[in-house]
């Protein structure tokens, strides 16, 4: 049986995207990360992001060696890692802001969560991940310097 991870993490956007930049990010995440065995949920707010990525953990650590190697990124902080039993999220799924376009909503993959204020799948809760996610979520991080945020008493 292959051991499973979890990994939390955070960046500044290196440029301002828009929806279609994001839906072509999200298109490409979901053939690269199904092809490598993981799975998880990204999301993009505020010229932030904050993913959760899940699945061997040889495969998890060389996307996550990727993103921080990634010019699309910039302070890449690793927030969380921890050993999971089985994966908690279906597939790989991206949510963002305030998508303009309601095809969007169509798009294989994205999620409601930070739009529609949906909930995370039932293996999450109570997990770090579910912490951060709904942290991420609650927060208003547009134009906030990167030294400025804070989870709770430790910094990101």
């Amino acid at each position: 049986m292959t051991a499973l991870t979890s990994l939390v993490y955070m960046s500044v956007a290196a440029d301002d995207l828009t929806d279609d930049q994001l839906v072509a990010m999200l298109r490409e995440a979901r053939l690269r990360n199904h092809a490598l065995g993981v799975s998880g949920l990204l999301l993009a707010k505020g010229g932030r992001f904050m993913q959760v990525l899940e699945g061997p953990v040889w495969s998890v650590e060389d996307r996550f060696a990727a993103i921080e190697r990634d010019p699309r990124h910039t302070g890449v902080k690793s927030l969380s890692r921890e050993s999971i039993a089985t994966r908690r999220f279906d597939g790989w799924a991206m949510a963002f802001g305030s998508p303009t376009g309601d095809e969007l909503r169509d798009e294989p993959g994205f999620s409601t969560f930070l739009s529609d204020r949906t909930g995370l799948p039932t293996g999450v809760a109570g997990t770090p991940a579910d912490w951060l996610l709904r942290w991420f979520r609650g927060r208003d991080l547009q134009d906030l310097p990167e030294e400025r945020i804070t989870l709770g008493r430790h910094a990101a």
